[in-house]
C-alpha cells in the first residue's frame, strides 16, 4: 500500500506522515527533504540553482537516501544530513530548483527508483498527482497561510513572522504557477484542513479515512 500525502509548507504534513508511518509499520519518505538536500549540495558545490545544465549535474553526485519507520535518512560523502537541511534559505532554493522542469523530471524518476514496489508512506508536493499518481490513498494536508506561517515561525529562529508569512506566501505563488507540475491536489485526493486542530486530532481524522479505504491494514500500538 502507497499512501501520498500532499501539501503546502507547514500544514504538518510531515508530523502527519511519520505519525502514520508508525502506525501502520511503514517505511516514511520525505520527499521535500531530498529536495532540500539537492538544494544544500547545489550550494556547497556552487552550482547556479536557475542553470539547468548545472542542476541537472547534480545526479552525478546524488545522495544516499534510505528510508524506515518514520525516518528519511540522506548521506552525502559520508556524512548524515539533518540539520543542515532546515531553514528557509534551503527552502527556497530546493523550489527555484523545483521549478526547472528537466530537474522535476529527473527527481520523479529518482523517487519512484527509490521506492519500487515497496509499501510507503511518502509525503511531498507533487506526490498524489505526479510522482505515485496510482497510489490508493491519497491525501492532501493544509491549513491557512497564517496558521503554516505561525507553524513555522515557531520552528526557527532569527526570523521574524512577517519574514515567514512572506516567504511562504511567494513560495506557494511559485509552485502554483511553475511551467511543469504546478503545485495542486490530486483530483481524488482527500482533503485535510488542519487550521486550528491539534496533531491528535489530525491524525484520528486521517486513520479514520485509512481504515475505510485499507480496512486490511493492521495499526501499530
Amino acid at each position: 500500500m502507497k499512501i501520498a500525502i500532499d501539501g503546502p509548507a507547514g500544514s504538518g504534513k510531515s508530523t502527519i506522515a511519520k505519525i502514520l508511518s508508525e502506525k501502520l509499520n511503514l517505511p516514511y519518505l520525505d520527499t521535500g527533504k531530498v529536495y532540500r538536500a539537492f538544494a544544500y549540495i547545489a550550494k556547497e558545490e556552487g552550482i547556479d540553482m536557475t542553470d539547468k545544465k548545472q542542476v541537472l549535474s547534480l545526479f552525478d553526485k546524488a545522495p544516499v537516501v534510505n528510508i524506515s519507520v518514520a525516518k528519511t535518512e540522506i548521506i552525502f560523502r559520508g556524512r548524515c544530513l539533518d540539520v543542515e537541511l532546515k531553514g528557509e534559505e534551503i527552502g527556497r532554493y530546493a523550489s527555484i530548483m523545483g521549478s526547472i522542469p528537466e530537474f522535476r523530471e529527473r527527481m520523479v524518476k529518482f523517487f519512484r527508483n527509490l521506492v519500487g514496489d515497496t509499501q510507503v508512506v511518502a509525503e511531498g508536493r507533487d506526490v498524489g498527482t505526479h510522482i505515485f499518481p496510482d497510489a490508493p490513498i491519497k491525501l492532501f494536508i493544509t491549513a491557512s497561510l497564517e496558521e503554516r506561517a505561525r507553524r513555522r515561525f515557531l520552528e526557527l529562529s532569527g526570523v521574524s513572522f512577517e519574514e515567514v508569512l512572506k516567504a511562504l506566501s511567494e513560495r506557494d505563488k511559485r509552485d502554483m504557477e511553475r511551467p511543469i507540475y504546478p503545485f495542486r491536489p490530486a483530483e481524488d485526493a482527500i482533503i485535510v484542513d488542519t487550521t486550528g486542530k491539534s496533531v491528535e486530532k489530525t491524525v484520528e481524522e486521517v486513520l479514520g479515512i485509512i481504515k475505510r479505504k485499507a480496512p486490511q491494514h493492521k495499526l501499530r500500538g
